[in-house]
């Protein structure tokens, strides 16, 4: 509860909830890419656990390929676009955040630089102390322009470093050349078994 009073104090009514807004989508996008890629952990034996989602795609797409050769590319590109459903649409939804909380600290920054040389004013046109001027301003903006701009680096800063370190990115890319390869198998396995099915009638 301090937490949340002190969050309304020094961010004020408007941004403080807007950042607890932001910070709640970031951590859920965060933890739903964490539950896909979590087990493609550099020298990980469990990396065939990450494509369990598209294993339903890989049966259609082995069974395309021994019935009709035309529809393998088209099963392939829902394969892709099912990838980009789980997994790319939330590094872009990060990168979303991350360029909207910007925005919002740099409004935050106004408005409380707004309030606080208003508060200034009036208390100086009004013959008040240096100290209490001070203090009435800080309380009527400069708190506001001081965190949100402050709390949009954080975390803008924390979402970037967390996409671009191995515990995501590196992960992610991983799980792109585990699909391409197990697309590659599929098909390889399926062309080769018309030929030794050949030589046995053939023998």
């Amino acid at each position: 509860m301090q937490a949340l009073l002190w969050l309304i104090n020094n961010f004020g009514w408007f941004f403080g909830p807007v950042f607890l807004l932001y910070i709640f989508l970031v951590i859920r996008r965060l933890v739903h890419l964490y539950d896909l890629l979590r087990h493609l952990a550099p020298n990980s034996q469990q990396s065939a656990e990450a494509l369990v989602f598209l294993a339903p795609m890989f049966e259609r797409l082995k069974r395309s390929s021994q019935r009709c050769t035309a529809a393998i590319d088209p099963v392939i590109d829902a394969i892709w676009s099912e990838v980009e459903g789980r997994v790319s649409i939330h590094f872009s939804a990060l990168q979303g955040y991350v360029n909207t909380l910007v925005l919002i600290g740099f409004a935050g920054t106004i408005f409380g630089a707004i309030g606080a040389f208003n508060e200034m004013f009036q208390g100086l046109a009004g013959g008040q102390e240096a100290t209490t001027v001070f203090v009435a301003s800080w309380n009527n903006g400069l708190a506001t322009a001081l965190y949100t701009s402050l709390g949009a680096a954080a975390i803008g800063s924390v979402v970037i470093t967390l996409i671009g370190s191995r515990w995501l990115m590196q992960r992610a890319k991983r799980l792109e050349t585990l699909v391409a390869l197990t697309i590659a198998d599929t098909l390889e396995e399926e062309s080769h078994e018309p030929s030794s099915s050949l030589n046995a009638v053939a023998a």
